[in-house]
């Protein structure tokens, strides 16, 4: 009994499906028809407004004619308003007189229209508006039509969803208790059954069904939860690793982005930051008529040191030279860079030629005094056995000023092989 009542609520909602969309297109048809007859009325109602002074120029001319011209004149306009179905009718004469025949009905305004009647004047026409609801009053087949059409709508979808509440009502108990069933508690009664309700066949087999699935999605369940134990500690073994891989990673990061901007052997600033502080503070220079300086320092005769020292000793005098130069210059504009080699440069913001020359004449005294012996000098060579720095020196300042980084770098480069080819050892300023 149930299972029957089940196929014929499916068969049920079909028809109702069909019915609903055949009920639809009925309304959609009548619609559309509704739609062009009123277009129709609103058509012929143009057409009649445009024949109107064609039929009765003639009379309205003679009723203006009569002796009693006034009462013939307001029953032909009256005749014309009924005739035709307008809304209103007005009569401007030669004359200036005016005769007017308005309709008691309430519709709304439609069409207007005036015409020019050579004896008679001005004839003003106003037609009732076409709309959808005036052509259901005119229609009476149409409007008893809809009026069918929406009680026998009405009346079906009420009969389908009544007819639909009495066949689903087990299946929609059922829905209820498989919406409450846990597989991990035991197989629950037949609770949407109602108290001495005959127990049907289908519903044991189903009973039997529902129960042969709790105990497979049991067992399904708990080895779920072991294999999900498992892939937890692995998720968190994974999570360990990676937070070390990330920590490595970031410290990589860290140590790549401090080469870019540092020389792997001194610490101090390499060629690349250099080159971007030179272009930042002699533009800021240009803006603000201010002062830069810079100084190129190279190691005197670094290679024969090297030959007789060894390499080790001769990157340890560059880290010297390095530290003395971070240790004179410490304020936060100063820049100390390695170029590549031996050669250092210095960028001083803010200091002309005359002040930087004594901050390097100084640098000069602290690096001799260190006496750092050589013992691999050219017997040409006019100085001591120790270690030397030669300099160049140019400074941008109002009334010297470079056309650009790289011109102020190549006059502190001149300056600094003019000190050179002078015997090194030295500080040389560019012209």
């Amino acid at each position: 009994m149930t299972h029957k009542a089940i196929s014929i609520s499916v068969g049920a909602r079909s028809m109702l499906a069909l019915f609903v969309f055949g009920m639809l297109l009925v309304a959609l048809s009548s619609g559309w028809q509704l739609r062009e007859d009123t277009r129709q009325r609103a058509a012929r109602t143009d057409a009649e407004l445009s024949a109107i002074p064609l039929l009765y120029a003639g009379p309205l001319a003679y009723s203006l004619q009569q002796e009693h011209r006034p009462e013939a004149v307001r029953g032909l306009l009256r005749h014309i308003l009924t005739r035709h179905n307008l809304r209103s009718v007005e009569l401007q004469t030669r004359g200036g007189e005016q005769f007017r025949a308005l309709s008691d009905d309430d519709a709304e305004p439609g069409q207007s229209a005036e015409f020019s009647l050579a004896d008679s004047g001005e004839l003003r026409l106003q037609a009732t508006a076409a709309t959808m609801g005036d052509t259901l009053r005119r229609d009476p087949l149409l409007r008893s039509t809809l009026i069918h059409l929406a009680m026998v709508t009405a009346l079906g979808i009420g009969a389908a969803l009544l007819l639909d509440r009495w066949l689903l009502r087990h299946l929609r108990r059922l829905s209820d208790q498989a919406s409450r069933f846990d597989p991990t508690l035991p197989p629950p009664s037949l609770g949407w059954l109602e108290p001495g309700e005959t127990r049907p066949r289908e519903l044991l087999q189903l009973e039997q069904a529902i129960d042969h699935v709790r105990t497979s999605l049991g067992d399904e369940l708990h080895r779920e939860q072991s294999r999900g134990r498992e892939l937890r500690e692995e998720i968190s073994r994974q999570h360990r690793a990676l937070q070390q891989a990330e920590r490595s990673l970031e410290a990589k990061r860290r140590e790549l982005a401090s080469m870019e901007r540092h020389d792997a052997l001194t610490g101090i600033a390499n060629r690349r930051e250099f080159d971007l502080a030179l272009r930042r503070e002699f533009k800021r220079a240009q803006r603000d008529q201010g002062r830069l300086a810079l100084a190129i320092l190279d190691v005197d005769h670094l290679k024969p040191f090297n030959d007789r020292h060894g390499r080790a000793a001769g990157d340890e005098v560059l880290r010297r030279l390095a530290r003395l130069l971070a240790e004179h210059f410490q304020r936060d504009t100063d820049v100390v860079a390695r170029l590549g080699g031996e050669e250092f440069a210095v960028l001083l913001p803010g200091f002309d030629a005359e002040s930087a020359q004594g901050l390097m004449e100084s640098l000069r005294e602290a690096w001799r005094a260190l006496a750092l012996p050589h013992g691999a000098l050219p017997e040409e060579a006019m100085t001591a056995d120790v270690v030397t720095v030669s300099a160049g020196l140019a400074a941008y300042q109002p009334g010297h000023p470079y056309l650009s980084p790289q011109a102020l770098m190549q006059a502190a480069d001149e300056a600094l092989y003019l000190a050179k080819h002078m015997g090194r050892d030295r500080l040389c300023l560019a012209s």
